[in-house]
């Protein structure tokens, strides 16, 4: 089951264009949600946008952010949804940094197989599925992605280069950082807002992206497909597999993200 992707790049452009419509006026309404996480009138008009236009490209039950997420047991009986977040990176909407995305990922089975990453302020588009993944910026033609080798990474240039949230940082991610220093190459931590990380991850721009606290799966699970279609994947704390939908709660206690899975990561991750 595959959706038509040119249909759900065109609704993300939709949501994003709504969400620049209210990004761009001088002001706009900000509340505050039940885990205290901002939530604002771009989230919702995106979340409207794609929640109703979901299904005409591929009818299967949709969970999105701002909507109710229906209980374990309803979603355990489901071979495939969307999954979605409306506006990722409120809070960078808020402040007006840009880096804001639309998340869309399709679930077949508890795993990712097709994702969607749509920066509205730039208008890229990364997205990905049946092994394939590609950025497509504005109207030029889609380009295909491939992650960065590691070994010809710290080989040629003796550098790893590290994701890193713009709000997140912890003691965790820096002795990570001190670790590879000390043991692989000279660490270049690169600083980015919303699951933009992950897109740039995927086109080669980075090696790896850990994560030492929560995300829900929504944050994730577009950026988890175009990794896997460039050899890549999002683990686990535990190196474990992620799988989407199954768990009571949609929160992961953090991940890995790597450009590539063939590196030895395990070794230098949880050594």
């Amino acid at each position: 089951m595959e959706p038509n992707y040119a249909a759900v790049i065109e609704l993300a452009r939709k949501a994003g264009a709504a969400i620049l419509e209210i990004y761009n006026r001088s002001e706009y309404t900000v509340v505050e949600k039940s885990d205290e996480s901002p939530l604002t009138e771009a989230d919702l008009a995106a979340h409207h946008i794609i929640n109703d236009g979901l299904p005409a490209i591929l009818n299967v039950p949709v969970i999105s952010e701002e909507a109710d997420i229906p209980a374990q047991a309803e979603r355990a009986n489901w071979s495939h949804f969307w999954l979605v977040d409306p506006l990722d990176g409120t809070k960078e909407f808020i402040d007006r940094h840009g880096e804001f995305t639309v998340n869309i990922a399709l679930i077949e089975n508890g795993l990712p197989v097709f994702g969607l990453i749509y920066a509205p302020v730039t208008d890229e588009c990364f997205y990905g599925g049946n092994g394939k993944a590609y950025c497509k910026i504005g109207d030029e033609p889609a380009a295909r992605l491939h992650a960065s080798n590691p070994n010809e990474q710290i080989g040629e240039l003796n550098q790893i280069r590290v994701f890193a949230s713009k709000r997140h940082g912890t003691e965790a991610l820096s002795r990570l950082c001190d670790k590879l220093e000390h043991k692989v190459a000279s660490v270049k931590r690169i600083a980015v807002g919303s699951a933009l990380k992950l897109a740039y991850l995927a086109s080669g721009q980075g090696e790896v992206y850990p994560r030492f606290g929560n995300v829900s799966e929504w944050d994730i699970a577009a950026g988890h497909a175009i990794l896997r279609c460039v050899g890549g994947d999002v683990l686990s704390l535990q190196y474990e597999s992620i799988r989407y939908g199954h768990k009571p709660s949609m929160i992961v206690p953090g991940f890995f993200a790597v450009g590539q899975i063939d590196f030895d990561w395990r070794t230098l991750l949880l050594s």
